[in-house]
């Protein structure tokens, strides 16, 4: 049913398969380094509010911040960044994270990987890559943490 469809009341349907394949499109984008929207980056400016990830030894667990707000959280989100992380290895987990820091919500996303090496990898491509008008900030998280359900580092 559409605009002017009896039968429909007027009302538009949004095709599924549609907005799932934008919103793969997003994500495979920022994974490949080429989603860009919103203000172009200006060297020397200042980067996003999103502080740099802590340092963290070499794990097999990716940290991705400042992908997505709360409200861009859909079911499909978990598979979408599963599939696209397939690129650097084997993926075992995805969690996505929804939490208040600082009296702000945000949205953590953790991949596991099978291996070390392919995280590495993972944040060697991802991070400080643009996605929706936002830096990405990508990094190693404690796998301690992560076996613990602890997503508050």
């Amino acid at each position: 049913a559409g605009f002017g469809d009896p039968t429909g009341g007027g009302a538009v349907q949004i095709d599924a398969a549609a907005a799932h394949a934008a919103a793969l499109t997003r994500v495979a984008a920022v994974i490949q380094g080429g989603y860009q929207e919103g203000p172009a980056f200006v060297p020397g400016a200042p980067a996003a509010a999103v502080p740099p990830p802590a340092a963290v030894g070499p794990t097999k667990v990716v940290l991705l911040r400042n992908m997505v707000d709360p409200d861009e959280v859909d079911a499909d989100l978990e598979s979408e960044i599963s599939e696209e992380c397939t690129k650097y290895g084997k993926v075992e987990q995805v969690v996505i994270a929804q939490m208040d820091e600082g009296g702000k919500a945000v949205v953590k996303i953790l991949v596991a990987f099978a291996e070390t090496e392919s995280a590495a990898k993972a944040v060697d491509a991802l991070d400080k890559r643009y996605f929706g008008g936002k830096i990405v900030r990508a990094s190693c998280y404690p796998l301690d943490k992560f076996e613990a359900k602890d997503y508050t580092a």
